[in-house]
């Protein structure tokens, strides 16, 4: 995947003050240079900013733009949170209909100013070879695909993250480094429209849809005293099946919050084996997160707004926004390797995309062996705890084993689950197939449970490459060693 763009347009404006660039590199603050740091007056009146719906040609960041950029990945260690978080405040007041796209409740926690504090950090910390970040810009631009980003939605982030920038570190952005950043942004933009404008052309070419499509709940399922199942088909009645969609991807749903007075979009594993006539999403009730609040600290936790929301009001017969399937973490079974094992670890709603994938083998009648594992609460928390009883024993391929961290009374006598605790693996070392290199390991779970698991598989002797999950916390981002 290309990471840069060669210049084939007029030379952009500056971002800040909208004039004419007078650089190659297409900001004036190269006009300026000076080994004085500049006045004031370079932070340019927001007012004056360029149209910020117009997506500029960059050339190539040169050797000395990435220099600058890499001697500031000290400073955005540091001043990196502040600058997401103004970033995010003063984009969202101007542009208050992006409140349909941003999670509130990422907002209110701080997690999406922390993700993309890290996000910018990593960038700059691989400004030299960007290679270890494509596979995590290529699962964010599945993200960005299924809330239908646009392009010229990367004009107004570039707009305010520099402006931000600039406002948090004041004259310590020189017209050196104000150009490096400027450059460096659009070259990034670009990886990500032209990745993002080749999986919506994919998506279309395979029956899919770009944008939000009506659905209408069809049926409603309660798998647990946390998890409801909702059977999804388009509200035109339109006979055209479904599109396929590889096991273990997502869909994005998108409805009205009365609460906050304006949309809200989240993104839910489908949960069933493709089959052309619906969609199926399985959702956990988040019954609350405490929102850290200095000046009030008792503030008492509210409940997650979507998922609430749907088990409340998404009845048989409402509609609902939804989003043509995406996502890089799926599982396909080689045809040249019918008989490798498939190991599948899951913790609590983690369930959902590895039902896809397991329901997807035995639809295909699948001979592979499988072991199917889980870890729950308890018999209450416990989705689809009989239907795995029942394909375990209809199914001689299939094993399942079930972890419960805190067993309710006669759960054991009922035969709920096998061993009590959190998941251990080493308990369970001879249904693992670890004795097969070609078994492959798919895990999904809070971020905690996946690395930890990963690193107990990696222990056994388990090739890193065999074990899939996908993971969007800060962390994954690389950054090279220092």
């Amino acid at each position: 995947m290309a990471v840069t763009k060669t210049t084939t347009e007029a030379a952009p404006q500056c971002p800040f003050s909208g004039q004419a660039a007078a650089g190659a590199t297409g900001c004036p603050f190269s006009a300026q240079k000076s080994a004085a740091l500049p006045v004031p007056s370079h932070r340019c009146d927001p007012a004056a900013l360029q149209d910020e719906l117009k997506i500029p040609e960059v050339p190539p960041l040169s050797d000395n733009q990435k220099a600058i950029i890499t001697a500031t990945v000290p400073i955005l260690a540091e001043h990196g949170l502040a600058i997401t978080s103004h970033f995010y405040k003063n984009m969202i007041l101007a542009h208050p209909e992006l409140k349909d796209v941003f999670s509130i409740s990422s907002q209110e926690l701080g997690h999406q100013p922390q993700a993309l504090a890290a996000a910018v950090y990593a960038y700059a910390a691989n400004i030299n070879d960007l290679t270890p970040l494509l596979p995590t810009v290529d699962r964010i631009a599945h993200k960005h695909t299924s809330l239908h980003i646009t392009p010229e939605q990367y004009g107004i982030v570039g707009k305010h993250l520099i402006q931000s920038i600039v406002d948090i570190l004041g004259d310590a952005v020189t017209p050196e480094i104000g150009d490096a950043w400027y450059n460096g942004y659009w070259n990034l933009a670009h990886v990500f429209i032209d990745r993002e404008k080749a999986i919506y052309s994919e998506a279309v070419q395979a029956g899919g849809w770009e944008g939000w499509r009506s659905f209408k709940v069809v049926k409603r399922v309660k798998e647990s005293e946390e998890i409801t199942s909702f059977y999804l088909k388009p509200a035109d009645g339109s006979p055209k099946p479904l599109p396929k969609f590889n096991p273990g991807q997502y869909t994005a749903v998108s409805m009205h919050v009365p609460a906050l007075g304006h949309k809200q979009a989240r993104q839910y594993s489908l949960s069933d084996a493709p089959n052309g006539d619906y969609y199926r999403i399985s959702v956990k009730r988040e019954d609350g997160v405490r929102v850290p609040t200095p000046s009030n600290p008792t503030v008492p936790a509210h409940p997650g707004w979507m998922s609430n929301l749907l088990h409340k009001d998404l009845q048989v017969g409402s509609l609902i926004d939804v989003a043509s399937p995406y996502g890089d973490f799926f599982h396909l079974p080689d045809p040249a390797k019918p008989t490798s094992p498939l190991v599948l670890l899951s913790a609590g709603v983690g369930q959902t995309p590895l039902m896809s994938i397991l329901n997807s083998e035995i639809a295909a009648s699948c001979k592979r062996p499988i072991t199917y594992v889980t870890v729950a609460k308890n018999q209450e928390a416990h989705a689809w705890k009989d239907y795995l009883k029942q394909v375990s024993v209809e199914h001689k391929n299939v094993l399942s084993k079930v972890f419960y961290s805190a067993p309710g009374w006669g759960s054991w006598a009922w035969g709920d689950y096998d061993l009590k605790g959190r998941m251990n693996l080493d308990l369970i070392k001879d249904d693992l197939y670890l004795n097969d290199n070609t078994t492959q390991y798919f895990l999904c779970g809070p971020a905690q449970f996946m690395v930890s698991q990963s690193k107990v598989l990696q222990g056994m002797g388990v090739d890193e490459k065999r074990i899939h999950f996908e993971l969007f916390e800060a962390g994954e981002l690389p950054v090279p060693a220092t």
